[in-house]
């Protein structure tokens, strides 16, 4: 163990700076062909590979990071590092490569790739839940096998080249994303505010809410993805904006609003359910979803996202949580404002439509640009405490 990189002591460490950079240099890439216009040569329909990339690339890096990480904190056991990790990572790393291949150049070594990375991830996360039986952890690898199972569809209509089915297989994956991310918010949200505010508070979560939740979740995720009802959609829909509200409201606390790594975490909670309410007009007005999606992805997933990867990379690597790094309130600054660009500003004034997108993508770029140059030391170097980890 002595003679393991730092960067490949836990799964945190190598797998958000790889999402960091990634989110950068995918976000890069997608301003050159989607906004810029530069020669398109990937092997995927253009919007296809792009939310291919955000969730098999980055999304994925940073549930990975995340996953092996608690579920070591969870279980008490250790999840995999040293060279296991750097297989993982390198299987991560190699399916983004292929990920910008020619049309010329088979699917088939960045299915394997990211496949066998979900695969093995998988594994790793429920071999140690399963050692210690601790079935109630079974809400967070079930999404983990429903996004694997996404996944290999997703190859299966990618080799048939059948662009709608790719579509609702990613748009399938998503959700379940957004479902993992209900799952570890009800854990931790109120858990770090408890803590973290400074003074004595007691949150409450219900279990009503939480079955409900899921019931709808799941009901929707399937309606809306193989079988489409808009009444259905619509009621679910208006379910899960009513039953998060009321969930996010039992966490309240005036005191989160002085600390960044709270109101982040919030704040990209209520794009998850601003999601669910832009689908209710967009199944109503009978048109795309666009603002829904991008509420669920660039708002729920970005900002909740990077809140997680600031909170643990610092805490986890022995430092004093009520003292996070200044810069950071800028860096979350910058993520909230790509959201409210993706989402609001091309409802209103429709026509700038692409310059909306590019300027979104411009404080993405600068959100994670940020991350990576506050965190790089924090991640890649010893703990101030000289523990393992």
């Amino acid at each position: 163990m002595s003679n393991c990189p730092v960067v490949l002591q836990t799964g945190f460490r190598i797998f958000f700076l790889g999402a960091a950079l990634y989110a950068v240099v995918g976000m890069a890439f997608w301003y050159l062909f989607y906004v810029a216009g530069i020669n398109i040569f990937v092997g995927m329909p253009l919007t296809v590979w792009h939310g291919h990339e955000m969730i098999f690339g980055f999304t994925m890096a940073v549930v990975a990071g995340f996953l092996l990480t608690a579920v070591q904190n969870w279980t008490g056991l250790p999840t995999v590092n040293g060279r296991s990790l750097f297989f993982l990572f390198l299987l991560w790393s190699m399916a983004r490569v292929f990920a910008f291949m020619p049309t010329s150049f088979p699917y088939w070594p960045a299915a394997a790739c990211n496949i066998l990375f979900i695969t093995l991830l998988s594994v790793a996360i429920i071999k140690p839940i399963i050692t210690v039986k601790q079935w109630k952890q079974s809400a967070v690898f079930s999404k983990l096998i429903l996004i694997l199972i996404s996944g290999i569809a997703f190859y299966v209509y990618l080799a048939q080249a059948d662009l709608d089915a790719e579509r609702k297989a990613l748009r399938f994956m998503v959700y379940m994303i957004i479902s993992l991310i209900f799952t570890i918010g009800r854990r931790v949200i109120p858990f770090f505010i408890e803590r973290g505010v400074g003074y004595s508070v007691t949150l409450k979560n219900s279990k009503s809410l939480d079955m409900t939740s899921l019931v709808c979740l799941v009901s929707f995720s399937i309606i809306d993805v193989l079988w489409p009802q808009p009444y259905v959609i619509t009621m679910l829909s208006g379910i899960l904006c009513i039953v998060h509200i009321l969930r996010l409201s039992g966490w309240y606390t005036p005191g989160i609003w002085k600390k960044p790594l709270l109101w982040i975490l919030f704040i990209g909670y209520v794009f998850l359910i601003l999601g669910f309410l832009f689908k209710i007009f967009a199944v109503i007005a009978n048109r795309p979803d666009d603002a829904a999606l991008h509420a669920w992805t660039v708002g729920g997933i970005g900002i909740f996202t990077l809140g997680m990867m600031a909170r643990v990379s610092w805490g986890h690597t022995g430092r004093n949580i009520a003292q996070p790094p200044k810069a950071i309130t800028t860096m979350f600054v910058m993520i909230i404002l790509s959201a409210v660009v993706r989402v609001f500003l091309p409802l209103l004034f429709e026509p700038q439509y692409i310059m909306w997108v590019a300027i979104s993508q411009i404080f993405w770029m600068l959100a994670f640009g940020m991350f990576a140059v506050i965190y790089f030391p924090v991640l890649t170097c010893a703990r101030p405490d000289g523990k393992w980890g």
